[in-house]
């Protein structure tokens, strides 16, 4: 007989059925008297008529109309999403159900232990956190464990509860105003070239640490490790098992958080994002969190795994939206005079906005003009033929001064971003270079060792320390020692490419992941040790050949950000005097940023008549 008074509460996309089942399974063994309410976000019709039983399924046009449905989803990707509706789902729980007191939990939580101590602790207050930590670690490991916690926010968002109250109510509809408006997750949305309206780094997790300044008076920080243990604050004291049940500094532990997990065989490491547990693993987590995943793996054979609902509506770099066959016709015959007499009849209608625009387009004129007249008779260089980027390769901002590295370094950055999640282990660069991605790999928490190779001689390592040197035949290292090769730009300077990759895999465990990047559409450069442009086709052979599975093979840009590269190299390479050049950049600076705009939304599939910058590998070692 399921309890009215308590509930715990979960939200997920059609895809993750299975692990709310598996949240499900710990439920029924710790609190099996409470009800379980999963907000499910997919169409109705998207959905079987006969979800898996166990949980109440509760499907979000429920709590939402279509109109609001439909907004959050083109806005929004599936993760933010399911982040977002949180505000809504504690909401409708507040005003639409009976519940007493609820929790919404993250179904990569296992509930081990009944959650009396939750709702007592709810007895003193409405709204209940639970903080990343409590005890400082010490300063070798402070990056990037207390960074992270200062950027992504102090309370962990996946163990939230609420009590029914006016208060509960009123920040329940403060949190639902908040995420909707600013839930976008901005790394994620930068790397994968999606506008980003919002410099927040971590959805709705950073908005807690006001939910507990408005509301302190009514807030209860359930400040003991045991009721969120995960690998931020597993270092706070002594895991055990007794009898098969969990211990944290001797007081049974209520949930378990196993966020990032690494490799089934490395889970004594505890997270892929921690460097914490390294020297000293954890063998009782390694034995719950393989519980989890045997669990999870159950879920899965049992129950399906439906299609995100949305996916064709979702941001994306490459959607438009269709219109029909007879709007498009009457557009191309007079949608351009059309818009040209609304912009006029709206300039009569507000002068000041002509005289604005008049004002603004003199301007840019008078400063293009002073410009090119300074270039003329040789005066100080103007500061728009700089290049204004905090760092060459991470931090880019595109301007005049790198018309012609800006596109290229800017997409391999993003590949980067997109696959680091894939690092792990001990990671091999091979032609390091001054490794300009280090400490965007190494902040992510995967990969616990990092080695740079070069060839001894390079230019390109000046000023930066080398681990290994070699020979480009024979990496000196042991085979099946490396967990990761990471390898940009690296491959066409490669006479026998198979043999490299041969090499490559064999220092390579099994299951070891390879990224590379190489150029297509780029000059000749350090001659003679310039050999190959690949196909995508040439490129997945070598690999294969090499004993990889070739994961994923991504174009960098298309037709559009191949010409404005190609203009780029033009400008900075042809044969003129300086100060041609800097007019020459000047004026072609509009058509050059028209193409980069447009570039961001053009299909790069492999297909024929394809035009790219380059590519960007992803492969792992066979076993």
């Amino acid at each position: 007989m399921k309890t009215t008074k308590h509930a715990i509460t979960s939200i997920i996309t059609s895809n993750y059925i299975p692990q709310a089942l598996t949240l499900h399974s710990y439920i029924q063994e710790s609190n099996p008297e409470t009800s379980f309410l999963v907000l499910v976000l997919g169409e109705r019709d998207s959905l079987p008529q006969d979800l898996p039983p166990g949980p109440e399924w509760i499907c979000w046009d429920d709590i939402l109309n279509q109109e609001t449905r439909m907004k959050l989803a083109k806005e929004y990707t599936p993760f933010e999403l399911s982040c977002v509706v949180r505000g809504r789902f504690h909401h409708y729980l507040s005003t639409k159900r009976s519940f007493e007191k609820w929790i919404m939990v993250d179904t990569d939580i296992g509930i081990l232990a009944s959650l009396d101590l939750v709702w007592e602790e709810l007895d003193s207050g409405c709204i209940a956190l639970t903080p990343h930590a409590s005890k400082p670690v010490n300063l070798d490991h402070a990056f990037p464990h207390e960074k992270n916690i200062l950027k992504y926010g102090l309370f962990n968002a996946g163990v939230v509860g609420m009590r029914r109250s006016e208060t509960a109510e009123e920040a329940s509809q403060w949190l639902c105003e908040r995420l909707e408006a600013f839930g976008h997750s901005f790394a994620d949305r930068q790397a994968s070239g999606l506008p980003t309206h919002h410099d927040f780094e971590f959805v709705d997790q950073i908005w807690l640490n006001l939910l507990s300044q408005y509301f302190r008076e009514s807030t209860v920080i359930l400040d003991k490790e045991r009721y969120n243990l995960g690998h931020w604050n597993l270092h706070q004291g002594k895991l055990e098992l007794q009898d098969g049940l969990a211990y944290f500094n001797g007081e049974r532990v209520v949930m378990a958080h196993f966020s990032g997990l690494p490799a089934k065989e490395d889970l004594g490491l505890v997270s892929c994002y921690s460097k914490l547990y390294t020297e000293n693993q954890s063998k009782p987590w390694a034995i719950m969190a393989t519980d989890y995943l045997d669990r999870l793996e159950k879920a899965k054979t049992s129950s399906p795994s439906i299609p995100y609902s949305y996916s064709s509506i979702q941001p994306s770099k490459a959607r438009v939206e269709e219109k029909p066959a007879k709007a498009v016709s009457k557009g191309q015959k007079n949608g351009f005079p059309k818009r040209v007499l609304q912009k006029v009849a709206r300039g009569f209608q507000s002068p000041a906005r002509i005289v604005g625009g008049i004002r603004l387009v003199s301007w840019q004129v008078k400063r293009a003009c002073k410009t090119a007249h300074s270039i003329l008779i040789n005066q100080g260089e103007d500061q728009i033929f700089r290049d204004l980027s905090e760092n060459a390769f991470t931090s880019l901002v595109p301007c005049i001064g790198n018309y012609e590295t800006y596109l290229v370094r800017a997409s391999i950055l993003q590949s980067v971003v997109k696959a680091k999640d894939l690092f792990k282990g001990k990671l091999l660069d091979v032609g390091a270079g001054s490794s300009p991605y280090e400490d965007l790999i190494m902040a992510s928490g995967k990969v616990r060792e990092y080695i740079k190779l070069d060839f001894a001689s390079s230019d390109y390592h000046q000023g930066h320390e080398l681990d290994l040197t070699w020979d480009g035949k024979t990496i000196p290292l042991d085979a099946e020692s490396i967990d990761t090769v990471f390898m940009t730009e690296v491959l066409e300077h490669v006479h026998r490419p198979g043999e490299m990759l041969r090499e490559v895999r064999r220092v390579l465990k099994p299951g070891g992941v390879l990224f590379l990047t190489v150029p297509f559409s780029w000059p000749m450069h350090e001659l003679p040790y310039d050999y190959h442009r690949f196909t995508p086709i040439a490129l997945r052979a070598y690999l294969e050949e090499a004993s990889f599975d070739v994961q994923d093979i991504e174009m960098l840009g298309g037709w559009d950000h191949s010409l404005a590269l190609q203009i780029g190299l033009w400008l900075t390479n042809r044969r003129m005097g300086e100060r041609k050049r800097k007019i020459a950049k000047l004026f072609a600076w509009p058509i050059y940023s028209y193409l980069m705009r447009k570039g961001r939304n053009e299909n790069t599939e492999i297909r024929n008549h394809q035009m790219y910058m380059g590519l960007a590998v992803a492969a792992v070692a066979h076993e």
